[in-house]
């Protein structure tokens, strides 16, 4: 049984990758190359390709199991456990749950892309965690509920220099 192209690439036998290994590695840097031995199909790609793909399938893991949670929040109400890696969007209304599914799923396209990196979509993520620990902080709950006791500003006093 012979197989189809995995990428819509050129196919190439085992043996003539071992007859033209430079040749073939030449045509791997410009996209994948698929290698056949018997029945098996190996892709050949750069390695930058293989990181590449590699990031985006972890990052894309990620997106869909914070989206899962949101769905879970935001359909079903149905609350995180403690341990829940994304427990933290607990502390956000349907508005904010909304407006974090949007920019995650834009940052996650951008950098999907090229667009940007996956070092700014992970900053993107980041933020809104850190904005969930914010939102549960006591003190910051306090700070933002208490009445604003506004002490206008004084022009500062300077001392005479000693000449």
């Amino acid at each position: 049984m012979a197989a189809a192209p995995i990428f819509g690439d050129p196919i190439i036998s085992a043996t003539t990758l071992n007859r033209q290994s430079g040749s073939v590695l030449d045509r791997a840097l410009r996209g994948p190359v698929t290698i056949m031995r018997n029945d098996e199909a190996f892709a050949l790609v750069s390695r930058d390709l293989a990181a590449r793909l590699f990031a985006g399938l972890e990052h894309a893991s990620k997106v869909v199991e914070l989206f899962e949670a949101a769905c879970d929040r935001l359909l079903r109400s149905f609350p995180l456990r403690p341990t829940h890696v994304f427990e933290w969007i607990s502390a956000f209304d349907e508005d904010d749950l909304l407006e974090m599914i949007t920019e995650v799923l834009t940052a996650f396209h951008r950098a999907q892309s090229g667009e940007r990196t996956w070092e700014e979509f992970d900053a993107v993520l980041h933020e809104w965690e850190e904005s969930a620990w914010a939102a549960r902080s006591p003190d910051l709950r306090e700070a933002l509920n208490s009445a604003g006791a506004e002490v206008p500003l004084t022009r500062p006093t300077v001392p005479p220099s000693e000449e």
